[in-house]
């Protein structure tokens, strides 16, 4: 038996030309066709052996109820409920849209302040810090990048235009209206390398009695061959303040020990 029906390719799961479709119909009304698309193990294993050739028209079995005028009806029918289902759907779409957005005086109108406030966002400054708690301070290995990560996550961004560092202490500070020249990445910075430096300038630049340290990194594209940010490590202590900068490997450019007296 051999029925003549039309299908939407969708309904039949891994399609390909030629291929064998496993399907259930009623014995008294053989026209109704419905493809299974979960057959049973059997079944699938059948539909994959399976070789059909094509039958003889003899077999061949027509829906007694649907003349050629009648396909006419049908066919007239389906564009028509067609159509409308598109229209019903679109008219769905723009009054759920209105109703979500509720009544239009609820609904904020845009007007110049908003364009007034993107142009004030593009020239934010910024100034973040933290106070490190607890007898361990920022010399601590880890704890310098875990707290600039921490800060640039307030500040929304990690390109900041200074970076200080004390004991206990770190502040960042940023423009977002500078260029990225004028700028440095929070996570490009040798942080590991810094206690190392900290000590070279508490013990080799003169001061005996270190009461406290600093440092500073700045943006300087122009500095040591162009290559930047800028590190100083600056000390203080009774015999007065002093200095060393190094580059952005933490390689010592230059030195400023505490001036001699006399």
């Amino acid at each position: 038996m051999v029925i003549d029906q039309h299908i939407n390719l969708v309904d039949i799961p891994a399609y390909r030309p030629g291929g064998i479709a496993v399907v259930e119909y009623r014995p008294d009304e053989p026209w109704e066709v419905r493809i299974v698309t979960r057959p049973t193990p059997e079944w699938s294993r059948r539909a994959e052996a399976a070789e059909i050739d094509s039958a003889p028209a003899s077999t061949l079995v027509e829906n007694p109820g649907l003349g050629e005028g009648s396909w006419c009806v049908l066919v007239l029918f389906a564009f028509l409920a067609g159509a409308a289902l598109v229209v019903l759907l679109f008219r769905g779409e723009l009054f759920t849209s209105d109703d979500a957005a509720g009544p239009a005086s609820d609904r904020p109108a845009v007007t110049s302040s908003a364009s007034a406030s993107v142009s004030a966002s593009v020239s934010r400054t910024f100034t973040t810090s933290t106070t490190v708690s607890g007898p361990s301070s920022l010399l601590v290995l880890g704890r310098m990048r875990e707290t600039v990560t921490e800060l640039a996550e307030r500040a929304g961004t990690s390109d900041v235009t200074a970076i200080a560092v004390q004991e206990r202490r770190m502040e960042i500070r940023g423009d977002s209206a500078l260029p990225p020249a004028e700028t440095l990445h929070v996570q490009m910075l040798p942080y590991e390398l810094f206690p190392a430096l900290v000590r070279e300038a508490r013990t080799t630049l003169g001061v005996r009695t270190p009461q406290s340290w600093r440092i500073d990194v700045a943006p300087d594209p122009g500095a040591w061959q162009g290559v930047g940010p800028r590190v100083r490590v600056t000390v203080t202590g009774e015999e007065g303040t002093a200095h060393l900068d190094a580059d952005a490997t933490a390689r010592i450019v230059e030195r400023r020990p505490v001036a001699k007296a006399g």
